[in-house]
């Protein structure tokens, strides 16, 4: 999978753009990934609570993200596997090694990040009404992650 991400300013979340090239058809996604919730509600929980919404795209989405006056900011490679199991929420989980690529588009010259550390992200989708049980999965799974 390729990530391009682009810089929407000072505020603490992010526009992706995903393309899935283990289709026949490269596959394209946009996801914007929001800042980390805070106040009270965040501090009486164990995990990093951010909102997230992601919409499949068409292949032309990179041209138009440069004609809304986006920067482009990097791209990587992420090679990996994920697989979606259900424990009191349906939860996601990626294990994955992230490559930069130093030239753009240039899959076959990626290089990792960080040679032999692999990323765990674990993600469970929420909404005002089940966020509490949804909370409480993740934190009783990502206990199993600890050292």
């Amino acid at each position: 999978m390729i990530i391009w991400t682009f810089s929407i300013g000072t505020v603490a979340s992010e526009v992706r753009l995903l393309c899935d090239l283990e289709q026949s058809e490269p596959s394209w996604s946009v996801r914007h990934v929001g800042g980390a919730m805070r106040g009270a509600g965040a501090e009486q929980v164990s995990v990093l609570v951010r909102s997230m919404v992601e919409s499949k795209t068409s292949k032309n989405a990179l041209r138009l993200f440069y004609a809304l006056g986006y920067k482009f900011d990097h791209e990587l490679l992420r090679v990996g596997f994920s697989f979606n199991f259900y424990r009191g929420a349906q939860i996601t989980v990626t294990v994955a090694s992230i490559n930069k690529m130093l030239k753009l588009h240039a899959t076959d010259e990626a290089v990792p990040v960080t040679l032999g550390i692999q990323m765990v992200e674990v993600i469970a989708p929420a909404t005002s009404e089940n966020y509490t049980e949804v909370a409480t999965a993740m934190s009783s799974f990502c206990e199993y992650l600890a050292p």
